[in-house]
C-alpha cells in the first residue's frame, strides 16, 4: 500500500534532514535571543494585527504562499506560532488525510492520483497554511508531478524549509525543558518525518502547568530516544472547543 508515495518520500528524507538541521542550525545561532523561551504569543499576536508592523499576517501569508525567501526568520516565526492566535485556528479541525493517502494508495500510481493528491493538500493548506505534515507531503507531490528542481518543487521545498526553521527555533526538542512549541499534533509529525524517525509511542505529559507530548523513536541514526513537543497552546484551544 502506498509504495511508489513512500518511496518517494524516503528519497527525499536525507536531503530534507540535512538541508534543515544545516539551515536550523544557521538560524538558531542568529536567534539565540529571540526564542529560548518559546513564543510569547500575546506579544506575537498584538505584531501581527499590526498593519504598519513587518510581522503584519495577511502580508507574511501572502509572500509565504509565494515562497519569498527574503522572509526573515522573525517574520516566520511570527507567521508560524501567530496562526495559532488567529480566529480560525482549530488544531484539531477535520483534514484530509486519509484521503491523500487514499489518492496514493495501491501498487499503481497514475498523474491523475498525484493531481488529486495536490489538490487535496492545497485545500488543507488554504484553511492550514502551517501544517508541517501537509508541507511535506506536498515537496513530495510537486517532486513527482513536476520534477525535483522544478520551480514548483523548489516553492514546495522553500515553504518546508521556511517553517521547520521556524519551529525548531523554539526548543530542540530532547526535553521538556527544551520541548518545540507546535501549532499542532499533525506538526509533530511533520517534523518526524522531516528528519526520518519513526515514532514507537506518544505519552501526554503535565508539568508545571504546561502540557507536553513525549514521542517515544524507533532506532534513529542520530540515537535520540525521545522527542518532546509543547502542545499547551494545542489543548487550550480543546478545551475552549469542549468547555472543560
Amino acid at each position: 500500500m502506498m509504495k511508489r508515495f513512500l518511496l518517494s518520500i524516503m528519497a527525499l528524507l536525507v536531503l530534507s534532514s540535512v538541508l534543515v538541521l544545516n539551515s536550523c542550525s544557521t538560524s538558531k545561532k542568529s536567534m539565540k535571543s529571540f526564542a529560548t523561551k518559546g513564543p510569547n504569543y500575546e506579544q506575537i499576536k498584538k505584531a501581527i494585527d499590526t498593519k504598519d508592523s513587518e510581522f503584519y499576517y495577511p502580508e507574511l501569508l501572502r509572500r509565504f504562499q509565494e515562497a519569498d525567501t527574503t522572509l526573515t526568520p522573525e517574520q516566520v516565526y511570527h507567521f508560524y506560532y501567530g496562526t495559532a492566535t488567529r480566529s480560525s485556528y482549530d488544531p484539531y479541525g477535520s483534514d484530509h488525510l486519509k484521503e491523500v493517502h487514499e489518492a496514493l494508495s495501491g501498487d499503481t500510481i497514475t498523474e491523475e492520483n498525484w493531481q488529486q493528491a495536490a489538490q487535496l493538500i492545497e485545500k488543507q493548506l488554504e484553511t492550514d497554511p502551517t501544517n508541517l505534515r501537509f508541507h511535506f507531503y506536498k515537496q513530495v507531490v510537486c517532486s513527482k508531478l513536476y520534477g525535483v528542481g522544478s520551480k514548483e518543487h523548489n516553492d514546495a521545498v522553500k515553504q518546508m524549509h521556511m517553517l521547520v526553521n521556524a519551529v525548531m527555533m523554539s526548543g530542540d526538542g530532547q526535553s521538556l525543558e527544551s520541548a518545540i512549541h507546535v501549532n499542532s499534533v499533525p506538526d509533530e509529525y511533520g517534523l518526524l518525518e522531516v528528519f526520518g524517525f519513526s515514532p514507537q509511542s506518544q505519552s501526554l505529559v503535565e508539568k508545571h502547568g504546561r502540557s507536553y507530548d513525549a514521542m517515544a523513536l524507533k532506532e534513529n541514526k542520530f540515537g535520540l530516544k525521545t522527542m518532546y513537543f509543547d502542545v499547551t497552546k494545542c489543548m487550550e484551544s480543546l478545551s475552549k472547543k469542549f468547555q472543560f
